[in-house]
């Protein structure tokens, strides 16, 4: 008899302790992934993103807004939220807002709500609430670890680079946001974390000052006059102190025009770069648009980092499309790294009768002109200084009007933004082969039931079996 009692009572403190444990580990939040294919392991990107994190030190808010109806989307992306909150030891924390009990505070984010945007991270200011100037937008495309990591990336990025835009060589306005303005893609560079700021080199020259020294990167686009000697001096002494810059350049029928074959700027990207604009416009009957003069990349260099996303398979609108473009001749034997990013076809050619095509649109191949393949966009690179260059013979591609369709032409100018910068826009994720398919648990409720069941039900049965087994016994 005493053994049997003694039986039920460790049988119940066997229970009391399973279901102590199980409340202190569920308030403790602590997450390990026993899984064989590590599904629920954030990736070697994700990890070190957090670290940087950590190494920065400052509290990040993951915020999300769900609707009553949207508990089952929020506890699907709490399971890999959590992961970041855990894996940064509470640095990076998580708050939900449901819109309807905090319809104030809901209201400034309703539009990008109702557009599909519900989850942002930013910094978290002195009062313990997110600071509205570091918001960035969690994307919702590619999946719940792959978003949350570029969102992560862009926040620690913010304000670390600093891109100046010249506009005293009458280039494109960067805050221009008609057809003619390039608004669209300096909008995408603040978007990313990136700060951008006119540059003027008269002024700079005036002022008696030197391109700033923060200046991560200087864009050059589409100049409607050559550099001074002065101006010339000023942009060749940052390159040498390890500059950054990204040259896209018309052809321009007027004299002394920006990096023509006479342009003492030139022949300085010559000597320092191995790369030259020659007086040319590319004709390439075999891969263009509306003309044989709309050029598109016929052949990109996969290896360079200038064409990541262009040319994808069955993506027409990823490919970039240059007009009136000038052919860019490579030196392989100069001193520093350079090469070419994209080419036409080999059937294109470089027509120098300059005045047929530009005054009565004629084109035909004859001998003097420059034989396809020829580049369009190249790069080069010093290793000694760290100084790096993107040279592209076309600035339209760079407008308002250019940047929606293709996609491409865009997609350029940001990679080679990336590249100049050191700035990563878009964390590359290895896709993972999962050997098992775990248990995903898409709800609370679902939980409660698991836990029910292993805690209560299971163990209750089993009381009540021995109980059962005890009264017979009993009873004969």
């Amino acid at each position: 008899m005493l053994r049997r009692a003694l039986s039920v009572v460790n049988l119940l403190l066997l229970l009391g302790i399973v279901a102590m444990t199980y409340a202190a580990v569920q308030r403790a939040n602590i997450v390990v992934d026993m899984t064989v294919d590590s599904r629920f392991t954030l990736s070697a990107q994700s990890r070190e993103v957090v670290a940087l994190a950590l190494r920065n030190g400052r509290p990040i808010q993951i915020l999300g807004f769900y609707l009553p109806q949207d508990v089952i989307q929020r506890e699907i992306d709490d399971q890999y939220w959590q992961l970041y909150s855990s894996l940064s030891e509470g640095l990076i924390s998580r708050r939900y807002v449901d819109p309807n009990v905090e319809p104030a505070f809901f209201a400034r984010y309703q539009t990008a709500f109702n557009q599909g945007i519900y989850v942002y991270v930013g910094y978290l200011g002195a009062d313990g609430l997110i600071d509205q100037t570091t918001i960035i937008p969690v994307s919702t495309d590619s999946g719940q670890e792959e978003d949350m990591t570029e969102a992560l990336s862009q926040l620690l990025a913010l304000g670390q680079f600093v891109v100046y835009f010249e506009r005293s060589l009458e280039t494109l306005d960067p805050a221009d946001n008609q057809q003619q303005g390039m608004s669209i893609l300096n909008n995408i560079l603040r978007t990313n974390g990136i700060v951008t700021q006119p540059l003027s080199l008269q002024d700079l020259i005036a002022r008696n000052q030197e391109i700033p020294a923060d200046a991560s990167a200087v864009v050059i686009a589409r100049p409607g006059r050559r550099m001074t000697a002065t101006e010339r001096a000023m942009l060749n002494r940052y390159l040498i102190q390890g500059g950054r810059v990204f040259i896209a350049a018309d052809y321009l029928p007027i004299p002394e025009a920006f990096l023509d074959e006479d342009d003492p700027f030139g022949r300085d990207l010559w000597d320092n770069f191995g790369l030259a604009l020659r007086d040319a416009l590319v004709v390439d009957p075999s891969a263009s648009g509306q003309t044989a003069l709309d050029v598109l990349s016929a052949v990109i260099f996969e290896d360079s980092e200038l064409t990541q996303n262009i040319n994808k398979l069955n993506d027409p609108s990823s490919v970039t499309q240059f007009r009136l473009a000038r052919p860019i001749e490579i030196n392989p034997q100069s001193s520093v790294r350079n090469g070419a990013a994209i080419q036409t076809s080999a059937q294109a050619w470089g027509e120098r009768n300059l005045a047929d095509v530009i005054q009565r649109t004629q084109y035909a191949y004859d001998e003097g002109d420059l034989k396809g393949p020829l580049t369009l966009v190249a790069w080069a690179e010093n290793p000694s200084n760290g100084a790096r260059l993107v040279l592209v013979g076309d600035g339209d591609f760079l407008m308002n009007g250019q940047v929606r369709q293709p996609q491409g032409n865009a997609t350029l100018f940001l990679n080679s933004i990336g590249w100049l910068t050191g700035f990563a826009q878009q964390v590359a994720f290895q896709p993972r082969a999962y050997t098992t398919t775990p248990i995903l648990f898409t709800s609370g409720q679902q939980l409660d039931v698991v836990t029910f069941i292993t805690l209560v039900l299971m163990p209750g049965l089993m009381l009540m079996g021995a109980g059962l087994a005890y009264l017979r016994r009993w009873r004969q």
